[in-house]
């Protein structure tokens, strides 16, 4: 890890990045964010407040005002954060021309793929909500996208909606992908979602699934569920849960009790 120098410079007003729910507080902070997250920082991000706060904020009014012609001429977004690179200091030539280069392909990409690429990386660092909204926009688009990229979208969705404990939701967005793709690994992670979300489920009398899922596909769906399982059972987050149970002080249990339920809260807020 490497630590950035940044110039000793206190901003009343800082500037806010949404997409990554960060306060920018600094010109080097600023360029680090932008070449760190190309795919994110092109939306929204070249902006009238952009500007506002490169000038008012960090006293760079050249950079201001050609940053802020760039946009009043019509030049694309992505080719103003290559100049906003370009005139930082915090990287050398070989960096500038990788983030050119980087900035090139997306501008290339279609819009669906771009915001695809966006949900993907949303989808993996755990802000379902934001991941979900991205893939929401992507369906309703008019793309003339592969059954793949839209099968993939309707997947990721249906695994946002499962650890969002929305179960019908989660159901028919995996149904929708495994109707697009015919891929058998979502079969047998439907069949995972109805083992975990319905009381009682009973295989014999699921006459869907008897019939998606095959002889041979079924006994490995369930011996995978069951090694799922007693991974589970033997996670340190339910070893955490029974020691807390086990825990025969009340006063101490109570405490860490309330500090587990606070990290629940906020890994479900970090979700947002």
């Amino acid at each position: 890890m490497g630590l950035i120098l940044c110039e000793a410079l206190k901003v009343k007003k800082p500037f806010h990045i949404e997409v990554l729910s960060l306060d920018i507080h600094s010109y080097e902070e600023l360029c680090y964010i932008i070449f760190e997250n190309p795919i994110l920082v092109t939306e929204g991000i070249v902006s009238d407040t952009l500007v506002e706060f490169i000038r008012n904020e960090l006293n760079l009014e050249v950079l201001a005002d050609n940053v802020k012609r760039k946009m009043s001429n019509g030049t694309a977004d992505e080719d103003i954060l290559v100049y906003i690179i370009d005139s930082c200091s915090l990287y050398n030539n070989a960096e500038t021309i990788i983030f050119r280069n980087v900035m090139g392909k997306i501008k290339k990409m279609a819009v669906h793929e771009v915001a695809k690429q966006r949900a993907d990386y949303m989808f993996y660092i755990g802000k379902y909500d934001l991941a979900k909204k991205y893939y929401l926009e992507i369906l309703d688009m008019d793309t003339k996208a592969e059954n793949g990229f839209i099968g993939s979208v309707y997947h990721n969705l249906g695994v946002i909606y499962a650890n969002l404990f929305l179960y019908e939701e989660a159901l028919d967005a995996l149904k929708k992908s495994y109707e697009i793709t015919n891929d058998d690994v979502i079969l047998i992670e439907i069949y995972f979602l109805k083992r975990i979300f319905t009381a009682s489920y009973e295989e014999e009398n699921d006459e869907e699934m008897s019939k998606l899922l095959k002889a041979d596909l079924a006994g490995e769906a369930k011996k995978a569920f069951d090694i799922a399982l007693e991974g589970v059972g033997e996670s340190e987050r339910i070893k955490n849960i029974n020691s807390i149970f086990e825990t025969e002080d009340t006063a101490r249990k109570k405490k860490v009790l309330d500090d587990y339920i606070a990290d629940l809260k906020a890994d479900y807020r970090n979700m947002k």
